[in-house]
């Protein structure tokens, strides 16, 4: 996720895009301070003045983009473009609108969790593939679908 783009930032709190703690994974209540070493890599800010204005739509995480997809894994690609539906959503850290061999898929927008392994379907308009994850979310395979 990313802090909000303008309004109200701060350094604690329980509102995600709000809070500084929470982008950096912090506990909201921690202690932290402008001067940290984190807080000032999020802001892009290594020396000198610091303000809660270097932070609006910073983020920790990475870029990602959501992507149509379906939850249940099949034994084949082959079975995924035949079976599979692309019903809920998951988010890849590629720049096409779908993933690509080598994107990391994730089950969050935060890119916290990763997708377990398994051939699944994807869609985007009017492309579907099926797509191959790792143990660690990694697309190792990607097949179009014929329609």
């Amino acid at each position: 996720m990313a802090l909000n783009t303008s309004g109200v930032l701060s350094i604690g709190g329980t509102t995600v895009g709000e809070s500084i703690n929470l982008e950096l994974g912090k506990a909201q209540n921690a202690t932290s301070g402008l001067g940290d070493t984190d807080l000032r890599d999020l802001a892009g800010v290594a020396s000198g003045t610091i303000s809660m204005n270097d932070f609006y739509g910073a983020s920790a995480g990475p870029t990602l983009t959501l992507f149509a997809s379906d939850s249940v894994s099949y034994p084949t690609r082959g079975s995924a473009c035949l079976n599979g539906f692309a019903e809920g959503g998951y988010y890849h850290n590629g720049t096409g609108a779908l993933p690509a061999v080598n994107d990391i898929v994730y089950t969050n927008a935060a890119g916290t969790t990763t997708l377990s392994a398994g051939n699944r379907k994807a869609e985007a308009g009017t492309v579907s593939i099926a797509y191959t994850t790792n143990t660690s979310g990694v697309v190792t395979n990607v097949a179009t679908c014929s329609k």
